[in-house]
């Protein structure tokens, strides 16, 4: 028997929620993010100027879903006026945390935090993303 490593399960967490999107919607940006306690995929739909939806699996590093009382989506654009972007996620019943309608104003490489709050501790992961124009 083969055993399967937390890459697998994190592929497969993404392929289900890919599959969960309406056939009208493009294929989602990811992006993975890996800190030291913990990794976060985040899919962003459709990943362009407009209205995005964010699906963020949040995860230990082992890849199971962290016990998360709350988790905070900030979206900046570097070199911009636009002020940040704060969403608070919600909890849906597949264990993923979700932001939707969030209004993407302008292409560019934004920045993304994700704070994620544990009965224990909280924990800040944070990367770049490209945001295309329509």
């Amino acid at each position: 028997m083969k055993l399967r490593g937390p890459a697998h399960f994190l592929r497969l967490g993404a392929l289900a929620v890919l599959g969960s999107l309406s056939p009208a919607t493009a294929t989602p940006l990811a992006v993975h993010i890996h800190g030291e306690k913990a990794m976060f995929q985040v899919l962003i739909s459709p990943g362009a100027v407009g209205s995005d939806n964010f699906v963020l699996q949040l995860m230990s590093g082992e890849g199971t879903l962290l016990s998360i009382k709350a988790a905070t989506l900030f979206l900046s654009l570097p070199g911009s006026a636009a002020a940040t972007i704060e969403r608070k996620a919600t909890l849906g019943t597949d264990g993923y945390w979700y932001v939707d309608d969030v209004a993407i104003k302008s292409p560019g490489r934004w920045h993304l935090r994700i704070d994620a709050v544990t009965p224990f501790q909280k924990i800040s992961l944070e990367d770049d993303f490209d945001v295309a124009g329509q």
